[in-house]
């Protein structure tokens, strides 16, 4: 998957921050420079689960056509999330 640009609302960005400790700067180094794992949840929706300084989980929006991710939420991965990265690894 390719993703060329990162969409994050103000208000999903203060939510994400406020209520997981995620900050912008973890999410975009995930998704866009430390190659993390993908899976389809449900119609455009995906989640991404990558290491930056610790183990994040993140699930967006993806628009083919643009190559965006319109990131939703995101919050430290759990242990099965983490198992399951460093099995696809």
């Amino acid at each position: 998957m390719i993703i060329e640009s990162i969409i994050i609302e103000p208000y999903n960005e203060r939510k994400i921050y406020n209520k997981h400790k995620v900050t912008t700067r973890e999410i975009k180094q995930v998704l866009k420079e430390n190659a993390p794992i993908y899976g389809k949840v449900g119609g455009e929706q995906y989640m991404a689960i990558g290491h930056y300084e610790r183990y994040v989980t993140i699930f967006f929006i993806y628009d083919k056509e643009t190559k965006s991710a319109d990131v939703q939420t995101a919050y430290p991965s759990s242990k099965w999330q983490i198992k399951l990265y460093k099995r696809k690894k």
